[in-house]
């Protein structure tokens, strides 16, 4: 059968009888057996309890209920805890990590009626920026970003029609970009936490993600606990181009000037702008993951032989870090976050480049931006990680293809904007070129 391709489609179909809940999941798992040998993008398959939850949202459809999530196929990166189901974060330290409770956001989908289709990959404890084995569904000998890889590839690949993910350093809007998808860096403190393995308590964030823009609204909403309501208003007065950032790839400038053009077109007045202090906060927020992240993982220093190399050298340098630095990052993000908001109180929403280059070979520690090399975990979060700091939210949009692979741009809003930023982006997303290869848009 044909799937609808978007959350909101399949919405309409299953509201109007067209689709059942049970045979949208079913043609969900049917995708699944031929994409996901090559991407890898879950860790747990459940494929019985998704069955369950399909039964349960017939039943519920069948009685004349209706409601933005009722028999919409999801999944959550896997370091969101769902009773019963193992909660790894992607290493062999949680291995046999059985959780007892649920995490909010999950009770909250699952009284919506959500069916599970899996539990997604992660970054290991969503240290990195690659979340190894999961590949790009785009080309599968490219990386899929991280640290929320297997839902961005999962939602590109149509597994699934909404996900969870979390965001540190980026970690929702990375691999949105590089899989062609949408996500929602929410308002610190909008979407709780609990019962999500941390990274950083004071950084971390948990927000949707799906295939388009306007599918971030229902899953917000839930997500938040927030009320159903009218659509907000989808236009900006004024739009800030933020310039002075580091080299991007021609193709990604491109997305951000297209974008820019698109909001004249709408009748924003677009102008460029400056944020100065944006190079720094970077440093800053990866100062305080360091000191937060070596604090929580000390509880497991008996058990170092069992984290991969990579996060085990992240977590020894992190140790380095010293109350003093962490102290001076904390006073600096928040006069950083006073010159963001001083910023906002002059435009609307701010564009910029999300990851300045497309996905790049799975195994290359370096990558090539604009003729020049770097570093590539440095290099995938240098335009992402400052929002972590404030705490505003942002939205990243799929805005073309450079040689068939994703690239996208940003929005930044002002704090508690988030439905806003959603609608801004939905009325820009079309009027954008298609974030997804050919083979991964029609369903």
């Amino acid at each position: 059968m044909n799937l609808p391709a978007t959350l909101v489609a399949a919405r309409a179909a299953l509201d109007s009888g067209e689709l059942t809940s049970a045979a949208l999941l079913e043609a969900v798992l049917e995708r699944s057996a031929v994409h996901e040998p090559a991407i890898r993008s879950l860790v747990t398959a459940t494929v019985d309890l998704a069955r369950e939850h399909a039964a349960k949202a017939d039943a519920r459809l069948a009685a004349g209920e209706s409601g933005p999530l009722l028999g919409i196929p999801v999944v959550l990166k896997d370091l969101i805890d769902v009773a019963g189901l193992v909660t790894t974060a992607g290493s062999r330290v949680l291995e046999k990590n059985v959780a007892h409770t649920n995490a909010t956001v999950w009770s909250r989908l699952e009284q919506a009626g959500a069916v599970l289709v899996g539990k997604a990959n992660t970054h290991e404890f969503a240290y990195g920026g690659t979340t190894e084995p999961t590949r790009n569904p785009a080309n599968p000998e490219r990386i899929v970003g991280g640290s929320s890889g297997g839902p961005a590839a999962a939602l590109a690949a149509g597994l699934c029609l909404g996900a969870v993910g979390t965001d540190t350093a980026g970690s929702i809007r990375i691999p949105a970009n590089l899989c062609g998808v949408a996500g929602l860096k929410p308002t610190r403190g909008l979407v709780p936490t609990d019962g999500i393995v941390p990274l950083s308590p004071t950084l971390d964030v948990a927000g949707p993600m799906a295939r388009s823009v306007a599918d971030l609204d229902p899953l917000l909403r839930v997500l938040a606990g927030l009320a159903g309501g009218p659509t907000p208003q989808g236009v900006p007065r004024t739009v800030g181009v933020l310039a002075g950032l580091g080299r991007s790839a021609a193709s990604v400038d491109v997305a951000v000037s297209s974008a820019a053009d698109a909001f004249g077109d709408l009748g924003a007045r677009v102008m460029e702008v400056r944020l100065p202090g944006i190079e720094a906060s970077v440093g800053d927020n990866f100062t305080i993951i360091g000191h937060e992240a070596s604090r929580f993982h000390a509880r497991w220093a008996n058990r170092a032989d069992l984290y991969t190399p990579y996060v085990r050298a992240r977590l020894a340098a992190a140790a380095l870090v010293t109350d003093g630095q962490y102290d001076t990052a904390r006073t600096s993000g928040m006069a950083f976050s006073d010159e963001l908001d001083q910023l906002l109180d002059t435009v609307e929403v701010l564009l910029l480049p999300g990851v300045p280059f497309p996905a790049s070979p799975a195994y290359d520690e370096q990558v090539q931006v604009a003729g020049e090399w770097e570093d590539r975990d440095t290099a995938l979060c240098r335009n992402t990680a400052f929002a972590n700091l404030t705490g505003h939210p942002v939205l990243a949009i799929p805005a073309g293809l450079d040689e068939g692979l994703p690239v996208g741009v940003q929005l930044v809003g002002r704090r508690g904007s988030d439905l806003d930023l959603i609608a801004i982006g939905a009325s820009l997303e079309p009027l954008l070129p298609d974030g997804l290869p050919p083979h991964l848009r029609s369903l």
